[in-house]
């Protein structure tokens, strides 16, 4: 199955996405139930290498912390753009869940997806584009901000194809306090 690593966003911060998903012609958007903050993608894994992702992530060991979406931008050029995106503000608990995440996943023989981190939330995607809308839209939504919202665990993910664009599972989430769960100390 297809498979990433990444964090769910609270209903309330879906709901704020939604609200500036409009305007642009020719882009699909995402649908809310997918919207999500992707932190490693590792493509085709079977129900092995699953197991092993699952027992790697269960030591993950970090303190919880806060985001907050910030603004609007895109990937591609201006006159061929390919993804709309909101901005996760930078965290460095972020970077360093993502850092571990991905340097552990290369020792255990698995390939992660290689480029630079850039946290984010993908609301849309480019069918064809039109220049000037998306210079508007980007001046319009350029002081888009979420309500701050905490972040506990992450989630492995599967994508799976349909016609109404994929559809996101699930299929695990780990807490960041692995070592309080397992001696049964809640903070």
């Amino acid at each position: 199955m297809r498979t990433f690593l990444g964090i769910s966003i609270p209903d309330a911060v879906k709901e704020q996405l939604t609200s500036i998903c409009y305007g642009l012609p020719d882009i699909k958007w995402v649908r809310e139930e997918n919207f999500h903050i992707t932190l490693v993608f590792l493509g085709e894994q079977n129900s092995d290498d699953i197991d092993r992702i699952s027992e790697f992530c269960s030591g993950i060991s970090l303190p919880d912390f806060e985001l907050e979406l910030k603004s609007v931008g895109f990937f591609g050029k201006q006159k061929s753009p390919s993804i709309l995106f909101a901005n996760v503000e930078q965290n460095p608990t972020l970077f360093q869940l993502q850092k571990t995440l991905d340097s552990g996943l290369r020792k255990l023989g698995f390939s992660p997806e290689r480029q630079d981190y850039h946290p984010h939330v993908t609301i849309g995607r480019f069918k064809t584009t039109h220049g000037g809308k998306i210079s508007l839209y980007l001046e319009e939504f350029s002081n888009f901000s979420s309500s701050r919202f905490s972040i506990s665990e992450f989630h492995i993910y599967s994508s799976k194809s349909s016609s109404d664009g994929p559809i996101y599972t699930i299929e695990e989430s780990f807490s960041l306090f692995p070592s309080y769960k397992n001696y049964g100390k809640i903070p």
